[in-house]
C-alpha cells in the first residue's frame, strides 16, 4: 500500500472523530455534520441493521436518491463489515430485478419514494428476505419489512469491529449494462483510500478544501471522488440532493466549495445559463468533468466562472487512472497523463501495443494494490475477458502522444464502421453542433443494407428553430469526409439520457421511424 500500513475507511473516520470531534466534515443541502455526529449516526444505524440480521460479509442493496442518510448508511455498513451494493435510483422493471437478484443480497434498504418499484420486482428475486424502508411507502409482500428510522432509534449492540484487509470487498457497483445485463464491479476496501490519494496528490487538495457535488451517491463519482476524498483528506464534502444549473453557483458559494465535480452535459448546462453577476462570486478554484463543454468554449468557461478545468479518465472499474492538474497547460486539451498508481497503454485488436499517436483500445493495470476493482461479481468469465493479456480493457479508443497525454477518440462500441473506415462519433457530433439551430446531438451507427453501418445523427433543436435536412447534409459534406457524412437524421425533443446525463445511444440505433429522415 502507498503511504505505509493500510487504514480502512471506517478506522480512519473513527480516528478523525477522536482527533477533532467538532470539525465539520459533511454538508448535505446545508445541514452540517461534525465528525462526531457522522460517526455516532453511523454507529446507531449499524446497531439497528445488526439487529435486523446484517453481519460481516453480507451483501446489502441500498436504493435511494441523494439523501443525508446515504453517507450514514454507507459508513454503518462499513462498520458492520457488510458489502454495500448501491442501486441506481433510476432502475425499474427487469433491470432492477437483475441487480437485486444477481447481487445475492438478503437485505434491501430502500427509500420510501422508490419502494413501489422494488415491490413490483421482488416476486422475481430469490434470496431477498428483509426490506428496510426509509420513510413512508408501500410494504412489499413476502418479505419482512422494517422501518429504517425506528431501527436507528432503537439501536442495539454493535459487534466488535474487525478491521478488513485491503482486498476485501467493500462495494458492488453495477455498470450501466447498455450492451447486456449490468455487471457488478467489486470494489475493495482500499479503493476509496487509494483513489482519494490520487486526487490529493495530483490536484493539491488539503484539509482546507470543500469538495462539492450534486451527482448521485449511488455512482462512484460523488461517492468516492467527492465524499471519499473529503473523508481521507480531512476536508469537507458538500453534497446536494439534486442538480440545478440555475442554483448551482449559489449553492457552491453557500457551502464554501473549492473543488466541484460534474459529468457530461451538466457543464454545458452551466455554460448555457444566462451570464449573471454572481458567476465568479465563489471560492471554487477547479472543476473536473469538462468533457461536456465543446473544446473551443472551455477557455470561455474558465474565464466566465473564474476557475480551472481539469480532465482525465475514470471508470467505475478503475476510478481515476489519468488526469491533469489545475496548473497544467494541457489541463482541458487532453485526457491527462497516467497517474503513478497505474500503467496505461494503447493496443490493437490482437493486444499488441501500438506506436505513439496511433489509435487503439486503452488498457490499464494497477501498480498499487486495491486501486481498482478486483473483478465482476459472480461473473468469472466476464472478469477474465476484461483482464485478458494481463491488462484491463477499458472499451475506449484513444491514442497516447509522444508527450504522454492521452487523447480520447470514442467508445469502442460507439465508433462507427462504414465502408472500411472507422468513424469517431464525437467528430461527427462536433461538426453537426456547428450547424445553426442545433442545441444538442448524438451520432450512432445503424445497420446498413450494404453491410457494416451507416451514420445517423440525432438532433435536438434550439427553441423555435426549424432546419432543412438537405441544408444540414450539405453543411456536413463541406466539413466532414464523405464516409463520415450522416445518412440518417432524427429530430427529437431531447436525447435519451441516464441518471448521470450520459446519452443512452443504444436507444438511438434505429434507421426507420416517423421521426427519421433518409438524407440520401
Amino acid at each position: 500500500m502507498t503511504g505505509g500500513r493500510f487504514e480502512d475507511l471506517w478506522s480512519l473516520c473513527r480516528r478523525r472523530a477522536e482527533e477533532h470531534p467538532d470539525r465539520v466534515v459533511l454538508d448535505f443541502d446545508g445541514r452540517l455534520f461534525t465528525w462526531a455526529e457522522l460517526t455516532a449516526a453511523a454507529e446507531a444505524c449499524a446497531g439497528g441493521l445488526a439487529a435486523a440480521g446484517v453481519g460481516p460479509g453480507d451483501v446489502v442493496c441500498h436504493m435511494s436518491p441523494n439523501h443525508e442518510e446515504v453517507p450514514v448508511t454507507m459508513l454503518a455498513l462499513l462498520r458492520l463489515g457488510a458489502v454495500e451494493c448501491p442501486v441506481n435510483a433510476g432502475l425499474k422493471g427487469p433491470q432492477l430485478a437483475h441487480v437485486l437478484g444477481h447481487s445475492g443480497a438478503r437485505v434491501l434498504i430502500v427509500d420510501g419514494s422508490l419502494a413501489d418499484r422494488a415491490a413490483e420486482q421482488l416476486p422475481a428475486v430469490s434470496g431477498l428476505e428483509t426490506v428496510v424502508r426509509r420513510g413512508p411507502g408501500p410494504s412489499p409482500p413476502g418479505v419482512a419489512v422494517l422501518d429504517y428510522d425506528e431501527l436507528r432509534r432503537r439501536g442495539g449492540p454493535v459487534p466488535p469491529f474487525a478491521p478488513p484487509r485491503p482486498g476485501d470487498p467493500m462495494n458492488i457497483v453495477y455498470t450501466s449494462g447498455t450492451t447486456g445485463p449490468a455487471k457488478g464491479a467489486v470494489l475493495p476496501q482500499a479503493f476509496p483510500v487509494e483513489q482519494a490519494r490520487i486526487k490529493i496528490e495530483q490536484w493539491g487538495l488539503t484539509a482546507d478544501d470543500v469538495m462539492f457535488s450534486a451527482l448521485p451517491l449511488y455512482h462512484v463519482n460523488a461517492r468516492f471522488s467527492t465524499l471519499g476524498t473529503a473523508l481521507v483528506v480531512d476536508g469537507r464534502a458538500a453534497l446536494l440532493s439534486r442538480f440545478s444549473a440555475r442554483a448551482f453557483w449559489g449553492e457552491a458559494k453557500r457551502s464554501g466549495a473549492t473543488e466541484v465535480g460534474v459529468v457530461g452535459a451538466m457543464s454545458s448546462m452551466l455554460l448555457n445559463q444566462p451570464p449573471a453577476p454572481g458567476d465568479r462570486d465563489h471560492r471554487v478554484r477547479m472543476m473536473h468533468g469538462a468533457a461536456g463543454i465543446p473544446m473551443d468554449r472551455r477557455a470561455e468557461f474558465e474565464d466566465r466562472f473564474g476557475l480551472r478545468l481539469v480532465t482525465g479518465f475514470a471508470m467505475t472499474e478503475t476510478g481515476h487512472f489519468s488526469t491533469t492538474g489545475p496548473s497544467d497547460p494541457m489541463r482541458y486539451r487532453a485526457s491527462g497523463r497516467p497517474v503513478p498508481q497505474f500503467e496505461v497503454a494503447v493496443v490493437d485488436a490482437d493486444g499488441h501495443e501500438v506506436p505513439a499517436g496511433e489509435v487503439g483500445e486503452l488498457v490499464v493495470r494497477p501498480r498499487v494494490s486495491g486501486v481498482m476493482m478486483t473483478g465482476y461479481h459472480r461473473q468469472p468469465e466476464a472478469t477474465l475477458a476484461a483482464f485478458r493479456n494481463l491488462w484491463f480493457h477499458t472499451g475506449d479508443l484513444a491514442a497516447i502522444a509522444d508527450d504522454g497525454y492521452i487523447r480520447w477518440v470514442d467508445r469502442l462500441k460507439d465508433a462507427i464502421r462504414r465502408r472500411g473506415e472507422m468513424i469517431s462519433s464525437t467528430e461527427v457530433e462536433r461538426a453537426v453542433s456547428g450547424f445553426a439551430g442545433v442545441a444538442d446531438c448524438a451520432a450512432v451507427g445503424v445497420p446498413s443494407e450494404l453491410g457494416e453501418e451507416d451514420v445517423k445523427i440525432a438532433v435536438v433543436l434550439e427553441p423555435g428553430c426549424v432546419i432543412d435536412p438537405a441544408e444540414l447534409a450539405r453543411f456536413c459534406r463541406e466539413i466532414l469526409p464523405d464516409f463520415s457524412v450522416p445518412r440518417y437524421l432524427e429530430i427529437l425533443d431531447e436525447l435519451p439520457r441516464g441518471p448521470t446525463h450520459k446519452v443512452l445511444k443504444h436507444l438511438l440505433r434505429h434507421a426507420t421511424g416517423p421521426t427519421v429522415v433518409d438524407l440520401l
